[in-house]
């Protein structure tokens, strides 16, 4: 493959939908390593994240103070060969954004049981490993109801222990199972989980979604390959924003007029008309260090709880 360092230009329209935005590189960079890497864990040459990344306004030098950064923080690892630097996910890395994968990505919730998983921290445990396993749980959908307790709504057990053990938590934290009784009204805890989670805000922020990316939903599927790959990384940027502050409640608990659900629903179908042009454009954009992107087309067409057939005459990845 050869080398790339020129810049492409993507569309004034679509370049118009960054503006406000707080797009930082740490921050975008996260948002392209869980997209774009996690289906295909690759090491990418520094180059291609150098242009991967200067549409959103972000220089070669901020490019190359975060990878050294999430490298330090350890999200990412670094592989040199020759004169040329590649980064990729490393362990923990990858265990964040598939932790994170799963709930971005997620299709149609299942029917809410009534439980709630429950994480209690010990008050003695030190003040670093409560802040890191604050961190860790609310990335995963954990809210906090209290200092040092935890509830999710349909925790996944197998993430949650691995998140202690990483942590190296066990002892310090305890789990248990709650629901409500069913001879108690549910509207106090649904006004309890407004006030915890701010839900007010929530909702604020998903409506901003809807108005800066869902009048592009039509004209999605035409759009130019560079311009396909901004707007699928644009959006997932500012979707995983939001939904990581988004508790993720039960419909039950939810304003029936809840924005949360239309905001799914159209990044569902913008991804799935955004993925083939984007996809091309990384193929002919990215070098890696063994060689082309790998194709992941089949995996990435289940995200969102959708498929769609490539269109006619195009090959598979």
């Amino acid at each position: 493959m050869a080398t790339r360092l020129d810049i492409d230009t993507v569309s004034p329209q679509l370049a118009r939908l960054a503006r406000g935005l707080k797009l930082g590189a740490n921050s975008m960079l996260v948002t392209l390593f869980g997209d774009v890497v996690a289906p295909r864990p690759q090491a990418l040459w520094l180059g291609s994240l150098i242009h991967l990344a200067a549409p959103f306004g972000i220089n070669d030098r901020l490019v190359r103070t975060a990878t050294f950064r999430l490298a330090a923080d350890d999200w990412l690892s670094a592989t040199r060969l020759g004169r040329r630097s590649y980064y990729g996910l490393s362990e923990a890395g990858l265990q964040r954004v598939t932790h994170a994968g799963k709930r971005i990505y997620a299709g149609e919730a299942a029917q809410w049981d009534g439980r709630w998983t429950l994480v209690l921290v010990r008050g003695d445990a030190r003040a670093t490993l409560r802040q890191q396993l604050k961190r860790e749980l609310l990335w995963e959908g954990f809210g906090a109801i209290a200092p040092g307790v935890f509830a999710h709504p349909r925790a996944d057990a197998s993430s949650l222990r691995e998140i202690l053990t990483a942590a190296k938590a066990l002892d310090y934290v305890a789990v248990m199972e709650a629901a409500s009784l069913a001879a108690f009204s549910l509207e106090p805890l649904q006004v309890l989980m407004q006030q915890t989670f701010r839900l007010g805000d929530v909702a604020a922020a998903w409506q901003a979604l809807l108005r800066r990316f869902s009048p592009l939903l039509d004209s999605a599927a035409g759009l130019a390959p560079v311009d396909a790959f901004f707007l699928r990384a644009l959006l997932l940027h500012e979707y995983r924003r939001v939904l990581l502050r988004d508790p993720d409640l039960p419909e039950v608990l939810l304003p029936a007029d809840w924005p949360g659900r239309t905001a799914r629903m159209m990044c569902r179908d913008m991804y799935t008309a955004l993925l083939d042009a984007s996809e091309d454009y990384l193929h002919a954009t990215v070098e890696t260090a063994d060689g082309p992107l790998q194709g992941a087309r089949r995996e990435l067409r289940k995200r969102f709880g959708a498929g769609t057939a490539r269109p006619a005459g195009q090959p598979a990845a």
